[in-house]
């Protein structure tokens, strides 16, 4: 591979640079290196260059101004020399030496100045600021390096005299305060200060001192992609700021840059902590430090660039600076004892002796004042919220109203708790949503005075109150928020002193649950004066728990209460009862699956009350424990409940219902309990009524998992673990009009498909294997969302008519109006033999049927009874019922028509953006994504459609992939999904396609 010359031979060098020729014979004199290209690279201060040698290795030249003897250089090859051999795999340069055996060189500039040459061996990757995603496995193996390169320089000497420069950690206050007129923004400025003040806190001086590279930032860390497509670190590269300092710096500086660009920069820095401190574990005193010395690097930055962009207009400062305001402006709002609860945590290290002894304190409270407060739930598996709107204040309102024993008697909601109040629908790019309350709540009255419960001095007299406590030795402080106290700073209190009246709410986000609740007291208890003062958050998220279970203790005790909600299984939990109860075979989704409590209309919401838009389930055909359908299963469960041997009226009024959305041959009806079902009895209808064993089926397609219909559905007999189809089983070609023989750009394509299905019909006819059913989805839905083309179906039907066998529609998946009519074969113009129906018809509830002519329903009661217990009892009826009465009357169908139109349009316009998207297809609401790796050879992009369907989750979408390769994002939401929903998930994925594909050009660079 050959560069060409960035810098032409003869363009003349600026200070302590030289000329492309001048490199060129430098390297050839001294190095006996044959230089056949070169590419110019970044630096602030050297000169970089990749150099091509005609031996084909890759070497990095680097000038530096200066003396080839000068301590700075010396220093430098010192160090890397020292690695090499203190930490041999690590990816560092190596030195390459002279043809004299000297590792560096000096030569001149064309101002006669001395510059020194350097040749190192050359390190793949790009920078981790280039590289689009930073998975936490990456940022902990940044972390490793880290402590790598700190235990490998422990054993360096000190240089003998010591060395300072403008990214000294140690001088952040100082170099910042020479740069920081150069921020006009007053936001800004108060970032800075804000995290300055953090650092002055901060004594280095007895801090475990040692050689540090102290540049670990992300223009200096390289990634490159593994054999199974992951990036790893590859290099660390520019010593030219080492120094003998602080240890901690180390890890500081890898932290700092490692939070810029995240939605949740804290956890990135943890996983970089955890990294090092595997590697090379801190003290207690160094990892208390990490996250201020972050941030007076970060400030660092900031401020120098803004300064040096004021002085020249640096193109090159405004990219270092541009993601770290925002980052500055996040991190300013976490304080750094939150920060090292969650490093701490991260580290596997126990619990401090002062958060030990406050939480004893605080378990010991003899608080008496709300003893009688009764619990109240808001988590999002509570009771309460069942028949609720959380979202109304009024709805919510009468549903505390209920809870309480007698008007007005308190209530409490325990700390820690998440709280379906804080539920939210997150938009894209978005970090979790702080949905946990933290510390103990108490509704109760506005105007009810709060007595202290332990003596103490006012610190803040704003809302929170922050009372300072001394006992036991112990310092610590309580915050008191929604109270309107009448104390002054300063003022000492005795145990039952007035605090101040609850105060009534003033607006919203100003009491318990966003003003929901009317008035309300929450306290928290936390040892840090900065934290109380900040002052702590009234709720957090939940991946934060563990950390703030350290550090603020449950205040219950404080006010009286001893009560708390009883627990709930644990995702861990339900994750070690399925592996150990349920059969392995039974997949879940997701590699790290959420905990579903609760689900409401087209929003799934976990234990931690985070939502999650359902882009997946036809089975909750008309949303999520929707009113009506739970309102009618009451009923009738308060009536009658029984099998369908007796005579009950619910299964009359159903049926009829049902059948009058068909055409009028199929007016007979067989309830069963699962779409499986329905097309086992399907099956063995046809081959009773034909007198005949064989099938045709569609390659692809699934039909079901009991023993019948597992052996006519292609994608599972021919999937891991399939044992081929049985004989009687016989595939025509799959209908697709994306990577079949007969594209989109064909009009015959369905007659053309269907000659082909004639033909296999016709061939097993005449070997004396006549057909008894040809059975096809409607629209074929698990083996890629394949749409079928025009006259595809009519033309199939009559070839297996004109072969004596009956016809099949599977609508297990598409029917009750998802494509527009009640029925997919409607689409088709076709009426079938018989009709299966399942997932829609019970919303959830275990509903199916097979409808049928009265001739073939006469034909196969040949004396055998046929029943089934629960199919068709009066509860499933009652159910179905309500299902078609809701798609009626809420006009669904009309709606998925104008929804899917507007969903297939959105996704187009990625299509036309997005390499990724090789087909979008779409009928109504039943919607499919086909992703491909390459649009020309349709190399089909599994993996990425799994990936796409991680990273959505983290997005709060819920995708998942199907098809034959498993590369089609399948899409069939309730029928409730909106066009606001749509913008949702397009959004979402432009997103993460974006990443994709930026990660996929990173690959092929």
């Amino acid at each position: 591979m050959s560069f060409a010359v960035t810098t032409p031979p003869d363009a003349p060098s600026t200070g302590g640079r030289v000329r492309a020729s001048v490199l060129t014979a430098a390297l050839r004199q001294e190095y006996a290196i044959e230089v056949t290209g070169q590419q110019t690279l970044g630096g602030e201060v050297d000169q970089n260059t990749r150099i091509e040698a005609a031996d084909g290795i890759s070497y990095f030249a680097r000038v530096t101004p200066g003396a080839v003897d000068s301590p700075g250089i010396r220093w430098q090859n010192e160090l890397l020399l020292h690695l090499a051999e203190t930490v041999p795999a690590l990816p560092v340069p190596r030195l390459y030496p002279s043809i004299t055996g000297r590792f560096a060189v000096e030569l001149s500039d064309d101002h006669g100045q001395p510059v020194t040459l350097r040749v190192m061996s050359w390190l793949p990757g790009r920078t981790l600021a280039e590289a689009p995603h930073h998975s936490p496995a990456l940022l902990r193996e940044l972390g490793q390096t880290a402590g790598r390169i700190s235990a490998g320089l422990a054993s360096m000497p000190a240089p003998d005299q010591s060395g300072t420069h403008e990214w000294d950690l140690r001088r952040a206050r100082q170099i910042v305060e020479a740069s920081i007129d150069a921020v006009a923004e007053t936001d800004r400025r108060s970032h800075v200060e804000t995290a300055l003040a953090w650092y002055d806190r901060i004594d280095l001086t007895d801090l475990p001192q040692g050689v540090v590279h102290h540049d670990l930032n992300d223009a200096n860390i390289l990634v490159s992609y593994d054999d199974d497509g992951d990036l790893r670190i590859s290099g660390v590269v520019d010593v030219g700021d080492a120094l003998h300092t602080v240890r901690v710096a180390e890890v500081a500086i890898a932290v700092a840059y490692a939070m810029v660009r995240k939605d949740d920069p804290l956890r990135a820095a943890t996983e970089v902590v955890a990294g090092f401190y595997a590697a090379a574990p801190l003290t207690a005193q160094e990892l208390a430090v990490v996250y201020p010395l972050a941030l007076a690097r970060l400030c660092m930055n900031a401020v120098t660039w803004s300064q040096r962009i004021v002085d020249s207009g640096s193109d090159y400062g405004r990219s270092r600076m541009r993601h770290t305001w925002p980052t500055l402006a996040r991190l300013v709002q976490i304080h750094p004892v939150v920060a090292e609860a969650a490093f701490r945590l991260a580290c596997d290290l126990p619990i401090t002796e002062a958060e030990t002894r406050l939480a004893a304190v605080s378990d010991a409270a003899a608080g008496s004042q709300f003893q009688s407060a009764a619990l109240v739930d808001l988590r999002p598996a509570s009771d309460l919220f069942d028949e609720r709107d959380w979202t109304s204040a009024t709805d919510v309102a009468a549903a505390l109203t209920e809870t309480r024993d007698v008007s007005d008697a308190p209530l409490y909601v325990p700390h820690l708790t998440a709280s379906m109040l804080r539920a939210a629908q997150r938009a894209v790019g978005t970090a979790e949503p702080a949905t946990v309350q933290l510390g103990a709540a108490v509704l109760a009255p506005a105007g009810t005075v709060v007595l202290a419960p332990l003596a103490g001095q006012v610190e803040r007299r704003a809302d929170p109150l922050v009372l300072r406590h001394e006992q036991d030795g112990l310092t610590f402080r309580s915050c008191w928020w929604g109270i309107s106290p009448s104390l002054d700073p300063g003022e000492h209190i005795a145990v039952g002193h007035p605090l101040g009246p609850i105060a009534a709410p003033s607006g919203p986000g100003t009491a318990v649950g966003e003003n929901l609740l009317g008035s309300g007291l929450q306290v928290q208890l936390v040892a840090s004066a900065g934290l109380a003062s900040m002052p702590p958050p009234r709720f957090i998220r939940a991946a934060d728990r563990a950390s703030w279970q350290r550090i603020s203790p449950d205040p219950a005790a404080l006010l009286g209460l001893s009560s708390a909600p009883a627990t709930e299984p644990t995702i861990g939990q339900v994750l070690a009862s399925r592996r150990q109860h349920i059969a392995s075979s039974q997949r879940h989704y997701y590699r790290e699956p959420m905990n579903l409590v609760r689900g409401r209309d087209v929003w799934f919401y976990d234990e931690d009350a985070r939502a999650y838009l359902d882009s997946l389930n036809n089975v909750t055909h008309v949303g999520h424990a929707e009113p009506r359908i739970t309102a009618a299963a009451t009923r009738q469960l308060r009536k009658l409940n029984t099998n369908s041997r007796f005579v009950y009226p619910q299964i009359a009024s159903y049926t009829e219902k049902l059948v009058a959305t068909l055409p009028a041959l199929l007016e007979v009806v067989f309830l069963v309990g699962s779409g499986s079902e329905a097309n086992d009895l399907a099956l063995r209808i046809a081959r009773q009524v034909t007198g005949r064993q064989h099938i045709v089926n569609i390659d692809g397609a699934y039909h079901g998992n009991t023993g019948w219909v597992t052996g006519i559905s292609p994608n599972r007999y021919k999937g891991p673990g399939g044992q081929g189809a049985p004989p009687t089983t016989h595939e025509v070609t799959i209908p697709d009009r994306y990577r079949g023989a007969y594209g989109y750009d064909d009009p015959q394509a369905g007659p053309k498909y269907a000659a082909q299905a004639a033909a296999v019909i016709e061939r097993i006819s005449g070997d004396g294997r006549r057909p008894a059913a040809f059975i096809a989805e409607s629209l074929m839905g698990t083996a890629g969302n394949i749409v079928h083309p025009p006259q595809y179906l009519a033309d199939s039907f009559a070839a297996a008519r004109r072969a004596g066998a009956l016809c099949i529609s599977d609508e297990v998946q598409v029917g009750v109006g998802r494509l527009g009519p009640w029925w997919g074969f409607q689409l088709q113009q076709v009426i079938p033999d018989i009709v299966t129906m399942g997932k829609p018809l019970g919303n959830g509830h275990p509903l199916a049927a097979v409808v049928t002519t009265r001739a073939i329903a006469d034909a196969f009661d040949t004396g055998m009874k046929y029943f089934n217990t629960f199919g068709g009892n009066p509860v499933s009826c009652a159910i179905g019922e309500m299902v078609l009465d809701i798609v009626s009357r809420d006009n669904l169908r009309e709606r998925a028509v104008a929804v899917g139109g507007y969903f297939a349009d959105s996704l187009r316009q990625l299509q036309s953006r997005h390499e990724l998207i090789g087909d979008v297809r779409a009928e109504g609401l039943y919607l499919g994504v086909e992703l491909v790796r390459d649009r020309t050879n349709k190399e089909p992009a599994r993996d990425e459609a799994f990936a796409i369907t991680e990273m959505a989750k983290e997005r709060g979408v819920i995708v998942f992939p199907n098809g034959v390769y498993d590369n089609v994002l399948k899409i069939k939401p309730p029928m409730t999904f909106a066009r606001h929903h749509v913008d949702l998930y397009v959004e979402a994925l432009d997103d993460i396609l974006s990443r994709l594909e930026a990660i996929a050009r990173d690959r092929r660079q």
